[in-house]
């Protein structure tokens, strides 16, 4: 290839081509040349693109590069233990029965499926509603509270569930680096909000005292003494900003006494920070006792449609809280959701008017059902079995040989087929979580056949027996 530019200064451009001599063999090479540098251009473009789709699922490549590293905050946060647990049943031998996850085994009241089927042919159920809810569905809940529960003079949020409700708490009222206090045990998904709005460091995880898992409030004190009030030398300067209490519990089933929550309300008044009360399990207060609610310039409270009414796919949760926080918990409504969604509300104003009594028929049938999981844990010992005056669980604590609770948890469902939920994750390892509510009475008696096998030989054994032995009851997964 021979390619010769002769130039020559110009007025305009000193470097304006003059004449351009090729050869044909030139013109051809020169063609070719042309044709391969577009083609790879072309070609690190497709590349480009083709990382890009491998990215997104689209494309698989080995030209795919590592993704960002991901923020502390969320491979801080613990992995959530019903995820683990769905794949495990997943996985599991066919006639695996389920005591895990917090759920009823009844439907909603049909008045609520009714209102859902209209609701889909209003205009509205198709647009935003305000953000705190339809006013409706707000002016009911306020005088269910009242009526209910005793609780006045508070404003109310709907939430796309509980869980959001304390998100929406947790985001309003903490600094980064301010302190929040849990009890052991709690509930897996408050400490998980907690870590991953990046207060992993500075989460204190307080003791229980008696046999029912009672917070522990001289700890509490103490604790807001020394870090709201004074400072001690070599211990951090992070105040306490929030203080969470769960009643009736999960996981500890226990209905907290009206004096704990009483003492508690007036601890973080005096030192001035927030208590939240997750009332999630308010109507499943047993035994004839009341739910201890309060209202407080400091105190909010999360209820929730999706257990007593068997609403769990709806996700309808409320937060009560002091009227003078409510600009601010709109800011973080707004952000995370706008609005819960509308046709859930609706169903849940129908549900409501199905009245306590509907509520209250449900849960007391559940009475047997809670006899028969406390029978089936029996071989651990009547001091190893805390719950039955609140919420829809029992805790019980394994066998000094059998404390890794995760082995044992998979241990029931493989050699069992019955499934619970290790308390490690809710700040009590060596114990494990069951659930009451979540089967019917035949599918509940078939579980708890297997749970008080699988008890007297974690009693009586050391060592995990391996193999399965046949199943009792009928091959019906849950």
């Amino acid at each position: 290839l021979t390619l010769a530019v002769e130039r020559r200064p110009s007025p305009r451009s000193p470097w304006r081509p003059s004449r351009l001599h090729m050869n044909t063999d030139a013109l051809v090479a020169t063609s070719i040349v042309v044709f391969m540098l577009t083609r790879a251009f072309i070609g690190r473009r497709a590349s480009g693109i083709a990382s890009a789709l491998c990215a997104s699922g689209g494309l698989s490549t080995s030209a795919r590069r590592a993704a960002p590293p991901m923020s502390r905050r969320v491979l801080e946060t613990d992995e959530p233990v019903i995820v683990k647990m769905k794949a495990l049943l997943a996985a599991a031998p066919a006639g695996t029965v389920s005591l895990a996850q917090g759920v009823v085994h009844w439907q909603p009241p049909e008045e609520a499926l009714e209102a859902a089927r209209e609701a889909v042919g209003l205009a509205p159920t198709h647009l935003y509603s305000a953000d705190e809810g339809i006013p409706e569905l707000r002016a009911a809940l306020r005088a269910s509270l009242a009526s209910e529960h005793g609780l006045e003079g508070v404003e109310v949020m709907v939430t796309a569930g509980a869980n959001q409700a304390f998100l929406n708490t947790v985001l309003m009222a903490l600094n980064a680096g301010d302190s929040a206090v849990l009890f052991a045990p709690y509930y897996f998904n408050h400490l998980m909000a907690l870590q991953m709005t990046g207060h992993a460091d500075s989460i204190l995880i307080g003791p229980a005292v008696s046999h029912d898992l009672l917070p522990d409030l001289n700890w509490l004190e103490s604790q807001l003494e020394r870090r709201n009030v004074g400072i001690t030398p070599g211990l951090p300067a992070a105040p306490i900003r929030l203080v969470t209490l769960c009643t009736p519990g999960n996981p500890s089933g226990v209905n907290l006494p009206r004096a704990i929550v009483e003492r508690a309300v007036a601890l973080t008044a005096r030192y001035g920070c927030f208590l939240y009360l997750d009332h999630a399990y308010a109507h499943f207060v047993h035994d004839g006792k009341r739910l201890a609610v309060c209202s407080a310039a400091h105190v909010l409270s999360c209820f929730s449609f999706s257990k007593a009414y068997g609403m769990a796919g709806w996700r309808i949760g409320v937060l009560t809280y002091p009227p003078e926080l409510g600009a601010q918990l709109l800011k973080v409504q707004d952000t995370a959701v706008i609005c819960p969604s509308v046709i859930s509300q609706y169903a849940a104003l129908a549900a409501l008017g199905a009245g306590a009594k509907w509520v209250r028929a449900h849960v007391d049938a559940l009475a047997p059902q809670r006899a028969l999981v406390r029978a089936a844990l029996a071989p651990l010992g009547a001091d190893s079995i805390v719950g039955g005056s609140g919420a829809i669980y029992l805790l019980a604590r394994l066998p000094s040989a059998h404390v890794d609770d995760a082995r044992v948890a998979e241990w029931l469902v493989h050699r069992h087929g019955v499934a619970v939920i290790p308390a490690s994750y809710c700040g009590m390892p060596g114990w494990i979580r069951v659930c009451y509510s979540n089967l019917g009475a035949d599918a509940m008696r078939t579980a708890t056949e297997r749970l008080r096998r699988a008890c007297e030989e974690l009693v009586a054994s050391d060592v995990l027996p391996t193999g399965r032995p046949p199943l009792s009851g009928p091959s019906t997964a849950s």
